[in-house]
């Protein structure tokens, strides 16, 4: 599917925010990326297959979750416009995920498919500078979240969340903000209604 240049543009806007970009590095990943179109409910990804894909979020939500062994799904991330998803250690490793990346509502995304990267990785400077800080990033973010649900109580990361993304609660539905909290969705409620009475 062709790409218009109003949403390859926006993909631009947000590597040129990461790392900045001029026109003969970008050129080089545009042949690259390729569009699609979800609908609700659909898989992305499923197990056991790899990721071969890093997806730009033009519009609609996803999320990554895993099955525990008591066939619960805990989600991992949520993401929307603008932002990115993938299963970074199988896309890295291109062994099977143990994730599933669902579509939440209806959207598109452009992808960037894990062989074309590697090509880049090799011949460019820029996309290797790139790949190397969205690494990093990737895993202080990793880093951070683990230690979240770790170290904090359900009602510290829900107030943690509600400060550093509070647009959350305008994007998503309570039960995948829970999933992703690592508490039930009666617990949420719960600690909900508390925090309320307590500024009332």
């Amino acid at each position: 599917m062709c790409i218009s240049e109003k949403k390859i543009e926006s993909l631009r806007q947000i590597i040129h925010h990461i790392l900045p970009i001029n026109d003969y590095d970008w050129n080089d990943i545009t042949p690259h990326l390729s569009q699609i179109t979800f609908k609700k409910n659909d898989l992305l990804l499923s197990p056991p297959n790899s990721c071969h894909f890093i997806a730009f979020i033009l519009s609609g939500s996803c999320r990554s979750y895993f099955i525990d062994d008591e066939l619960n799904e805990n989600n991992l991330l949520l993401r929307s416009q603008f932002e990115f998803i993938t299963d970074y250690e199988s896309f890295i490793t291109q062994d099977g995920s143990k994730l599933h990346i669902e579509a939440l509502e209806d959207g598109e995304a452009i992808l960037l498919e894990q062989k074309a990267l590697n090509k880049l990785y090799e011949s460019s400077f820029y996309w290797n500078k790139f790949g190397r800080i969205m690494s990093e990033q990737i895993f202080i973010n990793s880093k951070r979240r683990n230690e979240e649900l770790l170290f904090l109580t359900p009602t510290e990361r829900y107030i943690k969340l509600t400060e550093n993304n509070p647009d959350f609660f305008q994007k998503y539905a309570l039960k995948h903000i829970a999933s992703y909290l690592g508490i039930s969705a009666p617990s949420l409620s719960h600690i909900r209604k508390q925090i309320f009475n307590h500024l009332n």
